[in-house]
């Protein structure tokens, strides 16, 4: 802008200047003369303005370039946000995975297994708090309670209820830190049925999972890794069964017949060769009567 107007100012002088040399009115004897004048006049104009304008651009080049002001974008009201030392932590089991079929009313408990993935310890008063879709009976948060240091890992359970109409049911509860910061999400989903619950007590109660070398065992050769786990059942009846480890991989499912309450114990091995170094786990998962996993044995390969 400041350019334009120093342009504007020359040329309009050397319009006056020149206007004032062609309303002279020379004599004719002296007409030769006048005309050389003013075109010496002329030239000299020409170069001051030449000189004004590479003067006036220097000067500009010079002045610092203003710094771009970067404005933040904010969140939307309720949109997650995270911290970097919060990632989504590692689903490490759940009962009553997707798609399981429950009866209309009939009330369940729900639970996931999570470890700490991250580098800041969760502390008692962080919570998991329903997020979106059907809280199906639900609380509407619950706190941790404990205290999980980065590499743990702790179970959370709800008490959930199967609303009273067949269909699929899908609730969502968000993980937020004791600043209310949203890390991560766990979910269910079941599929409601309309009749009544079979009239039965049994289940099994506990699991008690053990490797036999923990580790850190070197796997830089092939190392088999042999995995026991005790399954207490309350009663007469039939357990299905299966296992599943840390590469996503299930064996087949078993069978066990219990003839009254007590304790059976199975057996399972997992090789592993040059390329598995790090943490791996493995666990039990209870298909009936519990629809369950249980909480996994973890070891080490480098």
């Amino acid at each position: 802008m400041k350019k334009n107007l120093v342009i504007n100012s020359l040329f309009l002088a050397v319009s006056l200047i020149l206007s004032a040399c062609a309303n002279t009115a020379p004599t004719q004897d002296a007409g030769q003369t006048a005309t050389q004048a003013a075109a010496q006049m002329e030239a000299q104009v020409a170069t001051r303005v030449a000189q004004a304008l590479a003067a006036l651009e220097a000067t500009q080049k010079a002045q610092p370039t203003p710094a771009a002001v970067n404005i933040p974008t904010p969140s939307l009201p309720g949109e997650p946000t995270s911290v970097d030392c919060n990632p989504p932590p590692l689903a490490m089991g759940e009962n009553y995975p997707d798609g399981t079929t429950i009866y209309i009313n009939t009330a369940f408990n729900k639970s996931w297994t999570i470890q700490n993935a991250g580098t800041c310890t969760w502390n008692s008063n962080y919570k998991i708090k329903f997020y979106s879709g059907d809280a199906m009976s639900g609380p509407s948060f619950k706190l941790f309670g404990a205290s999980v240091p980065p590499g743990g890992s702790i179970t959370l359970t709800l008490p959930l209820k199967a609303p009273g109409a067949a269909g699929t049911t899908k609730g969502i509860w968000g993980l937020y830190d004791d600043k209310d910061v949203w890390f991560g999400q766990v979910w269910v989903t079941i599929n409601s049925v309309t009749g009544s619950p079979l009239s039965t007590a049994f289940s099994v109660t506990s699991v008690t999972t053990a490797v036999d070398n923990a580790g850190p065992v070197s796997c830089k050769s092939r190392h088999t890794f042999n995995f026991t786990a005790t399954i207490y059942a309350n009663g007469a009846g039939t357990v299905n069964y299966y296992w599943t480890n840390s590469d996503l991989a299930n064996s087949p499912t078993h069978t066990l017949t219990f003839g009254a309450a007590g304790t059976k114990t199975v057996v399972y091995s997992w090789a592993l060769g040059p390329g598995a170094s790090g943490r791996h786990w493995v666990k039990v998962y209870i298909d009936s009567p519990n629809h369950q996993y249980f909480s996994p044995v973890n070891f080490t390969c480098f």
